[in-house]
């Protein structure tokens, strides 16, 4: 105890006196040294001019109040000075960067069911998990155009019926195995295999798969498709987890909830309630991913049933991010933490002329009414950020466009019998006056109970009016409304949402051979051109042969006045502000917006110029 003490007193004297003192428990008398008497001399005599701290300390007694003042308050502005100036010299030389780290939550609108690429069309929350866990040969870009992914090089064979890749070699699944030919095979191969009952089947029913190397494959078509390659987009799945698993069983194995892929990010975990129900799944960034790495550590999507309780969810911070919300509702989110980005899909807004319905089997009617609606003024009317469009393809834009014209349609009418007594608000056919017996121009809009197609249906409705149209709109939800439309044929018009396919095949929509049964061609016509459009485009070889194929199915849909092609609407991402590198996107499906999780970042770093 006694040498620390000692220690402490010794210390003590070195910081507060500099001469030498007698220990205390001396009785003799202090005699200094002579070299400190010298020390001290010359301390008065030539004085530093650089003050020691052993100086400094005393300045309060050496200078009176005034100079006190003059001291200290030069020695503020010095360091507010220099503070200054160090701040100068970082603003300019130092810069913010994005840096790895934090954690990005989403909420999705449902429940995962099976998370597997070759399942997971069928659900839009399987969907987004499969974008983040999995990785296919190519990957769609904003103008739907196949881009490498898993390939590192492809060319075409046999006259474009051909096409063979060649895979990179550095990508890993995510238990360390490298990706081969073998599990590129295994994918296909399960795709067509029936037992899998995967509902992408269709699209390779006569494609033949056929492994050259371990890095190389073939896909062998019956005919050029220069297209095809946007169909490869599928994830691939790891053949030594699944080989081993009964086909009849894929829909019931394990590996469905607890996936290995070899995308950006691999699953940690998940959570599930009481009663079975997945609550959320923990994603963490894959260290070993070939591609972009994304700096975000992990990802979390939780889940619920509805989209009010997920807005509530993000408004309270549970969540980052909500994503397709309608820019009617985008308001909704709080403006001081939430930002609202654009997602822009390749859909668009039709409506379908019923052309078998008793009325509009007329074409020229149908034509009549076209002329009455203006996409670009329904597109101002209908949401700042839906855009007009001309064609079947929302990307596409046809200068050939009829323009609209109010009184033209009314002309159009004249001419086809359709009259319009003085006092009266409705048009009749054929007789001089309106009578019991006469036929009206009675229309009805089907639409399903969506806020952005029913202001559509509202739109159609007013200016149809002004023709002397009655007109009536009934709305459903939308799987009951198409499920009925289809099973019956009996309507008149149909307004729909409709999401261009990655291979850009509109032929469910346009070929005859679907205008019957539970067929998708929601106009039922049937017509030799549309139909010889349709097997042109099929077999174009080359990008410029697409458009041109487009441009003339185009033409040919819109000289039978079929539909009405009217809006490619967008939706809202909203997103927390603590989330940056986030903007607008086009992507060519709903979950392709995590694609660009590889541009988005939550913490920051100073990094100097």
């Amino acid at each position: 105890m006694s040498s620390w003490l000692d220690r402490f007193r010794a210390g003590w004297r070195r910081v507060f006196f500099w001469q030498q003192t007698p220990a205390s428990d001396s009785s003799e008398e202090f005699i200094p040294h002579r070299g400190h008497d010298h020390a001290l001399v010359l301390s008065v005599t030539s004085p530093r001019k650089v003050p020691r701290w052993k100086q400094i300390r005393f300045i309060n007694r050496v200078l009176d109040q005034t100079e006190r003042r003059l001291f200290w308050g030069s020695a503020i502005v010095f360091v507010i000075a220099f503070g200054f100036a160090v701040y100068g010299v970082a603003s300019l030389n130092l810069e913010r960067v994005p840096t790895s780290g934090g954690e990005y939550s989403e909420g999705l609108v449902g429940s995962p069911k099976l998370v597997n690429p070759l399942f997971a069309p069928t659900n839009d929350v399987d969907r987004d998990l499969v974008t983040l866990i999995f990785s296919g040969l190519f990957r769609l870009d904003k103008d739907l155009q196949a881009q490498p992914d898993l390939v590192a090089s492809y060319h075409w064979l046999d006259d474009g019926k051909t096409l063979e890749v060649k895979l990179r070699d550095d990508a890993r699944f995510h238990d360390g195995t490298p990706v081969t030919a073998d599990d590129v095979v295994f994918t296909y191969h399960a795709i067509k295999n029936p037992d899998w009952r995967s509902p992408l089947a269709s699209s390779f029913h006569d494609v033949d798969i056929v492994q050259v190397d371990d890095l190389t494959v073939q896909f062998h078509l019956t005919a050029p498709d220069a297209l095809f390659p946007n169909l490869l987009t599928v994830g691939i799945l790891p053949a030594h987890v699944w080989e081993d698993i009964p086909d009849a069983s894929a829909r019931l194995a394990d590996a469905n909830l607890k996936p290995i892929g070899s995308g950006p990010y691999q699953v940690s975990s998940f959570t599930r309630d009481g009663r079975g129900n997945i609550l959320s799944f923990q994603l963490t960034r894959f260290p070993a991913f070939y591609g972009l790495k994304p700096l975000i550590d992990s990802v979390r999507l939780k889940f619920y049933p509805d989209r009010l309780q997920a807005l509530a969810a993000l408004n309270n911070a549970q969540i980052d991010a909500l994503a397709f919300v309608p820019w009617a509702d985008a308001s909704k989110g709080r403006a001081d933490q939430v930002q609202a980005v654009s997602l822009d899909l390749p859909q668009e807004t039709v409506a379908f002329f019923n052309t078998k319905d008793k009325l509009l089997k007329d074409e020229k009617l149908r034509k009549a009414l076209s002329l009455a609606i203006d996409p670009i003024e329904l597109a101002s009317v209908a949401s700042d950020h839906a855009k007009a469009v001309t064609s079947p393809f929302p990307f596409l834009e046809d200068a050939s466009t009829t323009k609209p014209d109010l009184d033209e349609a009314r002309k159009e009418l004249d001419a086809l019998g359709w009259k319009l007594n003085e006092g009266e608000t409705v048009r009749h056919l054929g007789t001089a006056s309106s009578t019991a017996s006469s036929t009206l121009l009675t229309l009805t809009i089907d639409v399903p109970n969506q806020a952005d197609l029913l202001a559509v249906a509202d739109h159609l409705q007013r200016r149809w009016s002004l023709l002397g149209a009655q007109v009536t709109v009934r709305t459903d939800d939308a799987e009951p409304l198409l499920r009925g439309a289809l099973e019956t044929r009996n309507y008149q018009v149909i307004v729909w949402n409709v999401l261009l396919p990655a291979d850009q095949d509109i032929s469910p929509f346009w070929g005859s051979a679907n205008s019957a049964g539970r067929g998708l061609n929601l106009s039922n016509v049937a017509d030799r051109d549309i139909d010889t459009a349709l097997d042109q485009l099929a077999s174009a070889t080359s990008t410029d042969g697409v458009r041109a194929g487009q441009l003339k199915l185009s033409a040919a849909i819109r000289a039978r006045s079929a539909a009405l092609f009217l809006l490619r609407p967008s939706y809202a991402l909203l997103v927390n502000k603590r989330v940056m590198g986030v903007t607008d996107m086009v992507i060519s499906r709903p979950s392709d917006r995590l694609l660009n999780i590889a541009s988005w970042y939550i913490k920051q770093a100073l990094r100097w110029k």
